[in-house]
């Protein structure tokens, strides 16, 4: 682990409160002024199985998840032998059931490893101390902020904020369990000496803490989004949830459809009458969306999507992260027609990228789809401000006909109306003056000037940035998520640069050719089997990556899977 950050992970059975601790703990490490980045892991469950939060902090911005951790808190007898062994050597284990009992193997990795095991009987102390047995897992907390040596008051203020809309009984009654925590005589002075803390930053900021599905939410705000129409689908479900606690501030209509096919349809047919609208889901939702992708693509509707990935085909894993539909994502919808695919990487890009794709589907009247991933979607990063919005772009303006043919493939749009003239929107192919037809040459012609867009979208669209040291023989070159791990790598002094493409499709390939002619390792780094960034950069380029680091087990990069590449 980088010397400059330090990690903690809670665990405990799916239901327990993981979640709420987690949020909870990163808000006050916040609080204090450290960067943090927090990281869940959970079953697709509604109780049972086991479930982690990851927090990771620093006095540097960080934006990924160390791989192990130096303490692990754990509430559930189970959880402790699904996350023991993601504990870094000398860590400690901190844990409040009497009935764990560690294998022989167990037992002996824990004494290689000068593992400190800590037992503590929580919920005997928080009903001792005026609590109820559910408040044990306070009293773990505040343990655990003991050991890090940090102000229980610190601690305590977050607590009344996170507990406010409760009442002042139950908040008093976590604050005295609180601080049976904190100061039991259980505790030890050697506990605390055990690893190094980052020291606090030398300037305290006003940081927040979004996740990346907060980013996307707070742009579509932003974007000018009137309505939202969604079905839930993991990791896309708080985008909805979001904007559907703030639509009394926004006035932005909030619909949950019957089901995905429902949804995008209504997206839109609002879209179509001049309403920005917006729906988001994952794979199985997004492949009941294809049809009205296709749709949208030959009657030129604008359509924004968001496709929130996770692993696997089918239901997959339907918790864990992943960039698996990115070949989806590109080729969706049957038939030809411009698109355009946009990838969300952290708070910034999905807070901007969400803007652009409702500037680009409106300006070329095409569907965009922006990809997100569950280890953005639903992890917490550190954020000091946001950027200045985008100014909104619909691309309308009064012609002769609905579907003349120009020299950028852009037609004529405008919002209907009684006292425009009417045209007929229909999903046959068509004519300039959007009559079905079954021409040869009036097909061939109507073709052609759809994917002139494509042509006029790419000139327009910016070249992927360049990270880290330029002159590094090394380079990396991915999207998505990716990127915070490779970020986080080089702020540690890793000698590499990073090529990253928030835009995928259409693909510009310039500053990617560039590298090569110049005589640069470059090694294709993604978040899944196959390399799917990889085949549409060759496809646009002619380019074969010979080195790749493919990871799809349902876990993000960890910033030590780039610390071990060899360069």
């Amino acid at each position: 682990m980088p010397t400059n950050r330090y990690c903690i992970k809670l665990g405990g059975e799916s239901g327990q409160g993981i979640n709420t601790l987690g949020i909870l703990l990163s808000r006050a490490i916040k609080s204090i002024g450290y960067n943090i980045f927090s990281y869940r892991e959970y079953p697709s469950l509604i109780k049972g199985g086991v479930a982690s939060y990851q927090i990771d902090f620093s006095n540097q911005y960080i934006a990924s998840s160390s791989k192990n951790c130096n303490i692990l808190t754990i509430l559930d007898p189970e959880a402790v032998h699904e996350y023991l062994h993601s504990l870094n050597p000398r860590g400690i284990l901190l844990y409040d059931d009497s009935k764990v009992e560690f294998t022989p193997e167990e037992q002996a990795w824990i004494t290689q490893n000068q593992i400190h095991v800590i037992y503590l009987d929580s919920e005997k102390m928080a009903v001792e101390a005026g609590g109820s047995p559910i408040m044990a897992n306070i009293v773990m907390t505040s343990f655990l902020w003991k050991l890090l040596e940090f102000n229980p008051d610190d601690l305590a203020n977050i607590v009344k904020e996170i507990f406010a809309s409760k009442g002042e009984e139950i908040i008093n009654k976590n604050i005295l369990c609180l601080n049976a925590g904190y100061n039991t005589a259980e505790f030890k002075d050697e506990y605390s000496q055990r690893a190094y803390i980052p020291t606090l930053p030398t300037e305290k900021k006003e940081n927040k803490i979004l996740t990346g599905n907060d980013a996307i939410a707070l742009g579509a705000i932003s974007a000018g989004v009137r309505a939202y129409y969604g079905y839930p689908m993991t990791p896309a479900t708080s985008i909805f949830k979001y904007l559907g606690n703030t639509y009394k501030e926004t006035g932005i209509l909030i619909k949950q459809a019957e089901s995905e096919i429902t949804a995008v349809q209504m997206a839109m047919g609002s879209m179509a009458m001049g309403t920005r609208a917006l729906t988001a889901t994952s794979g199985g939702g997004f492949d009941l969306m294809q049809e009205t992708i296709s749709c949208a693509g030959i009657t030129e509707t604008p359509l924004v999507i968001v496709l929130a990935q996770r692993i696997g085909a089918g239901t997959g894993v339907p918790t864990w992260t992943g960039s698996s539909d990115i070949h989806t994502a590109v080729k969706s919808g049957h038939g030809e027609f411009p698109k355009a695919v946009l990838c969300v990487s952290d708070i910034q890009s999905g807070y901007i990228l969400i803007q652009q794709a409702f500037n680009i589907a409106e300006t070329y009247q095409i569907p965009v789809i922006l990809l997100t991933e569950k280890q953005i979607a639903e992890s917490l990063f550190t954020v000091e401000t946001l950027p200045q919005p985008l100014q909104i772009q619909r691309g309308m303006y009064d012609g002769e006909n609905r579907y003349s043919r120009t020299d950028n493939g852009i037609s004529p749009r405008w919002v209907p109306d009684f006292n425009k003239k009417p045209y007929l929107n229909t999903s046959d192919e068509h004519n300039e003056i959007s009559q079905s037809t079954e021409n040869g040459e009036e097909i061939k012609a109507m073709s052609d000037k759809r994917m002139k867009k494509m042509d006029t979208l790419l000139s327009n669209l910016p070249e992927p940035t360049i990270y880290g040291n330029p002159e590094a023989q090394t380079v990396l070159v991915g999207c998505g998520s990716t990127k915070n791990a490779i970020l986080d790598a080089i702020a540690t002094g890793m000698n590499i640069s990073y090529l990253h493409y928030d835009y995928l499709y259409p693909t510009k390939t310039q500053t990617l050719l560039n590298l090569v002619s110049s005589g640069k390792r470059i090694i294709l780094v993604e978040n899944n089997q196959t390399g799917e960034l990889g085949k549409i950069l060759t496809e646009a380029s002619g380019y074969q990556f010979e080195e790749k680091i493919l990871k799809y087990d349902g876990r993000p990069f960890f910033v030590e899977d780039i610390l071990n590449i060899q360069i």
